[in-house]
């Protein structure tokens, strides 16, 4: 088969399962391109081209973070069982939700699909931390989960256009209405993947969140991921909303014109992705962290100092990169400090974000009527630093040690 031989030329060594589960997640991820650039790229433009008022914005901005706050108590769950119906039960659902703002199209009605949607989001996000132990082999976890996001990029980069375009002739509707469609026949796809094994057996009694608190306590990488992560995600979440007032308010660009945005986006995501599995495999996935908070450092500097369109294009490209280096280098980063106990872990993560996420963009769009954007812009790359250097000081203190020994 071609597709045998391209394994073989790239390195790839995998068993059957294996094999089986790349082939359902591939067809996955390109299903899901379309789902993936209506609602997480268009969708907030969409909603403030209906009438989203500043605080609107923020809501929606604020939506993901919302939904993760509960995800340590779904992470005690999953612990306990398999994590498949718990990432494929809730995808199915919320993504089916899309129909709501395609034939309502009110901004009370974007805003209230995508509170919901997130928190079905929330219980899915650690059951997929677990179920990645359970697809691929660890030795190729990196390089598989980048090259299916690889895939999934390039169909990306194109539809972005497209739905530009498409939005701009014809309204949201039809946009809409297709990501639900491929949204299904994605989850669809990704069902059949099988559970080829995990690094421990499933525990018998839940971890209360107390228990969950001490596993980190007694793990200073953790402690030190927490923190670094905490303050540049925070400064990434508190600029985001900001990003789209001043695309569509400010520059008022149209969807085509967004869609270029989202092209250079893709197109750097798409070129991380590859870069990234491959890094994370052989060197540290500390390391490339430390790259990714420091992309998020940058973009709300283009933003605040130009605010231009071309600033536009290039922070949209480096935001690609750190979106894909956190994407794949976090769950990367936790698999291999707490093996056994990723769903926990991811799940407080999630929580950590949750609280950041909810407060950063209603704090944003709310000061933007009293502070210049510029201003609050420059403020969220501060706390950018600041995480950035946590992570790069613990990586010289490592290096150090090391070199003592």
């Amino acid at each position: 088969m071609i597709a045998n031989k391209i394994f073989q030329k790239l390195g790839l060594h995998m068993s059957p399962a294996t094999q089986h589960n790349l082939y359902s997640d591939f067809g996955a991820a390109c299903l899901f391109s379309l789902f993936n650039v209506v609602f997480n790229q268009f969708y907030i433009a969409l909603a403030i081209r209906q009438g989203a008022t500043n605080l609107e914005v923020g809501i929606l901005a604020a939506a993901p973070a919302i939904g993760l706050l509960f995800s340590p108590i779904w992470a005690a769950r999953i612990e306990q069982s398999s994590p498949k119906p718990y990432v494929i039960l809730p995808n199915l659902i919320g993504r089916v939700l899309l129909l709501f703002p395609a034939f309502f199209g009110a901004p009370i009605v974007y805003v209230v699909t995508a509170l919901v949607f997130q928190f079905l989001m929330g219980i899915q996000a650690p059951a997929y931390a677990a179920l990645v132990t359970r697809m691929y082999q660890p030795e190729l976890r990196g390089r598989l989960m980048g090259y299916v996001r690889v895939a999934m990029g390039a169909i990306m980069i194109p539809l972005a256009y497209l739905v530009g375009s498409w939005t701009d002739k014809s309204g949201p509707s039809g946009p809409l209405i297709a990501a639900v469609i491929t949204g299904v026949l994605s989850i669809l796809s990704l069902a059949r993947v099988k559970e080829i094994g995990s690094t421990t057996k499933a525990t018998t009694r839940r971890s209360s969140f107390k228990e969950q608190l001490k596993l980190v306590r007694e793990h200073r990488e953790l402690m030190v991921f927490f923190a670094a992560t905490t303050l540049t995600g925070f400064g990434n979440i508190l600029a985001s909303p900001l990003f789209q007032i001043i695309q569509v308010k400010e520059l008022h660009l149209n969807n085509i014109e967004i869609g270029i945005t989202r092209i250079s986006y893709y197109f750097c995501l798409l070129t991380a992705y590859f870069v990234v599995g491959w890094v994370i495999d052989r060197f540290s996935a500390k390391q490339t962290l430390i790259y990714g908070l420091g992309a998020f450092t940058i973009v709300p500097l283009l933003y605040g100092i130009f605010g231009n369109y071309p600033a536009v294009i290039i922070g949209s490209g480096i935001q690609g990169i750190g979106d894909a280096i956190w994407d794949i280098g976090i769950l990367a980063y936790v698999l291999r400090v707490v093996p056994g106990r990723e769903a926990v872990v991811f799940g407080m993560h999630l929580m950590l974000f949750g609280i950041r996420g909810s407060i950063g963009p209603l704090l944003s769009t709310g000061l933007s009527n009293y502070i210049p954007i510029s201003g609050l812009l420059i403020a969220a790359s501060i706390f950018g630093m600041v995480g950035t250097l946590i992570l790069l000081m613990e990586k010289g203190k490592q290096l150090t040690k090391s070199e003592d020994v």
